[in-house]
């Protein structure tokens, strides 16, 4: 994700400013208000699309030359400019601040969220990424996922963004399958073809998946496509860092010589650029030790050296003489080797001399305070004598002060538990309520159907669709008594429940349930009529006034302790007519359900609702994960 900002690129930038000033009005993604874009706005906005390098002097004075009018060109520019200031933060690794400069993109009130969508996205995209640096975990997840939906329903332009960095979490989580998944989506959604920065670390971070995997024939394949679009685009830094992935890849598939090759060639890159730090001088002395070349050895190991001298760093003064020591042992000139090694045994000398002064400087500090300390004690026993009624009335006034607020704290803890007890009991109840109801139409039409098949003497018919209605009925009355039921019951149900809305509808739409087989999910159980309000929306909402035969699939998925379910129609999607009160506390009860099961398991519970509009198809896709227990 690091790109450098050099000259053509801001002046391609300020012509795409002023280009905008002259072909009239845009509009930022996701804004149906704002009606005129300024030109320090839509520089701006090139600047992020660009992928700019936000670190180094460059950047600091691109920023400085911004500030002003940005900061007066109202508050989309001011939330673009904070936004680039906190990613020149980020690269310097000062994370606070650069939440800072993220946490002041926004205006203090949003009026009309979809006019700052963009900032919003931009502004949860910053602050994910400078957290990623401490954990990742089930918060994680959330607020990627909370990200992934507004990209989604603000149909965000740079949604690659939020693929990219959910495959980054994905990667540094462990999970590559996920991480292949989302970076292919990052790539495949990236808007400049013409990029080959960018192409270029989405090949790199291929190449990393398939070397987590030690698929190396694979990952070779996918560094030397970085390869190829980094030696079609400007930046050498780029270049020398796929230089260097690629070296490491050919040793770690024995291929010393040619690994060697490439990490000296990204070396000499680094080198003409002034990037080259003093671990590394020493590492690249020490391989041209190796080859017996010790005049470039003792080169290099030489600017090792000046580089300490700068810092006035010891221990790395030590190293230095110590590693050119090597070299002069090593060419038999032992003269010399003896020179260096005393500065190498001085400068330790040295160090552990400054590390002893540090622990003496700490040690007296310790002993100022000690006396002060003593000296405080000493003055305090004069008037222990004086002080000794006062003190027992403040015992005992802070003894009554406590009880009174131990009191009130216990009449606190024992209101607020009966008030945790009343709310849990309601809760339960709305999940009982919810778990037990049945549609009043559905019931009336089914027995409807039942009778008509009735008239007409249908016998066979009426007995099949009477057992299978009974069949429904005493699963439902029998799932609401219990808190967890097995897999295969609440597919029964499913089963059930889908048949008989099939007849009531005249074989509208059609089902499929992909289920888990018997020897995986036995003994799995889950909470039950989790799914089923989903699939009567799907019903009663996706199939109503459509030209086509409907289709609902139920996909089942048993991974680890978690079962991934997936309710997809190919109806009407989601109309803001579907947001009736039944619904809203099914959804609702619901994800109260799902947050409570994940505080109890400990494991991550979540849903997704997603119209398939988005991508170029009718329908709606419920995704919910559920932890799974043994029962």
């Amino acid at each position: 994700m690091h790109i450098r900002l050099s000259a053509a690129l801001l002046i391609m930038c300020l012509c795409g400013g002023l280009f905008g000033c002259q072909s009239g009005p845009q509009a930022p993604s996701g804004s149906d208000t704002i009606t005129t874009v300024s030109p320090v706005v839509t520089e701006l906005q090139h600047l992020i699309d660009s992928s700019a390098r936000w670190d180094g002097p460059e950047a600091s004075t691109r920023l400085e030359q911004l500030k002003n009018s940005a900061l007066h060109a109202g508050p989309l520019a001011s939330g673009y400019y904070y936004y680039l200031e906190g990613l020149h933060h980020w690269y310097a690794d000062s994370n606070q601040a650069a939440l800072n400069s993220f946490a002041q993109m926004l205006p203090g009130k949003l009026s009309d969220t979809s006019q700052f969508a963009d900032l919003m996205i931009l502004q949860q995209l910053g602050q994910l990424q400078v957290r990623l640096a401490s954990k990742i975990d089930d918060s994680t997840f959330t607020r990627l996922f909370n990200l992934i939906a507004l990209a989604e329903q603000y149909q965000y332009s740079g949604s690659w963004r939020v693929y990219d960095l959910a495959a980054e979490i994905y990667f540094r989580f462990g999970d590559n399958d996920k991480a292949e998944t989302y970076a292919s989506m990052a790539r495949d959604s990236y808007p400049y073809p013409d990029d080959y920065f960018r192409l270029s670390l989405f090949m790199e971070e291929r190449s990393r998946i398939f070397e987590r995997r030690h698929q190396f024939k694979e990952a070779l394949l996918y560094q030397d496509s970085a390869l190829q679009y980094a030696s079609r685009q400007p930046d050498t830094i780029r270049l020398a860092s796929v230089y260097s992935a690629l070296g490491v890849l050919y040793e770690k598939t024995g291929r010393q010589q040619p690994g060697h090759a490439l990490m000296e060639k990204a070396f000499r890159i680094k080198e003409r650029h002034h990037k080259v730090s003093f671990q590394e001088y020493v590492n690249y002395g020490q391989l041209f030790q190796e080859k017996k070349d010790y005049t470039t050895a003792l080169q290099y190991l030489g600017n090792a050296l000046e580089k300490a001298r700068q810092a006035h760093n010891s221990g790395n003064l030590s190293t230095a003489y110590h590693a050119i020591y090597q070299v002069y042992y090593e060419k038999g000139d032992y003269k010399t080797a003896i020179h260096y090694l005393d500065s190498a045994a001085n400068m330790a000398l040295t160090e552990q001399e400054e590390r002893q002064l540090r622990k003496i400087v700490e040690i007296q500090a310790l002993n100022e305070l000690k006396a002060q300390q003593q000296k405080t004690l000493g003055l305090s026993r004069q008037y222990n004598n004086q002080a000794t009624i006062v003190r027992q009335q403040q015992v005992i006034l802070l003894i009554v002060g406590i009880l009174v607020i131990l009191g009130l704290l216990i009449t606190f803890l024992l209101i607020r538990q009966r008030k945790l007890v009343n709310q849990k009991m309601s809760i339960e109840l709305e999940q009982r309520l919810l778990r037990s109801q049945m549609e009043p139409h559905f019931i009336f039409n089914t027995l409807s159907v039942l009778q008509s098949f009735i008239r007409r003497d249908e016998k066979e018919k009426s007995v099949k669709y009477l057992n299978k209605f009974a069949r429904l009925l005493r699963l439902n009355l029998e799932n609401s008594r219990h808190n967890l039921v097995r897999i295969q019951q609440e597919t029964e149900a499913l089963e059930n429940y889908l048949s008989l809305q099939a007849v009531r509808f005249d074989n509208l739409f059609a089902y499929t349930i992909n289920d888990i087989p018997s020897e995986e999910s036995s003994g799995v159980c889950i909470p039950p009529m989790l799914l089923q309000p989903f699939v009567e929306n799907a019903i009663q909402h996706g199939m109503r006034n459509i030209a086509h035969r409907g289709h609902i699939a139920i996909t089942l998925q048993l991974q680890g302790d978690l079962l991934h379910c997936v309710i997809e129609d190919n109806g009407q999607g989601l109309q803001p007519a579907r947001n009736k009160e039944k619904d809203s506390l099914s959804s609702t009860i619901t994800q109260e359900r799902l947050k409570i099961l994940s505080i109890q398991t400990g494991k991550l519970a979540s849903l997704t609702i997603t119209d398939k509009a988005s991508e170029g198809r009718t329908g709606v896709r419920v995704t919910l994960i559920i932890p799974t227990q043994r029962c």
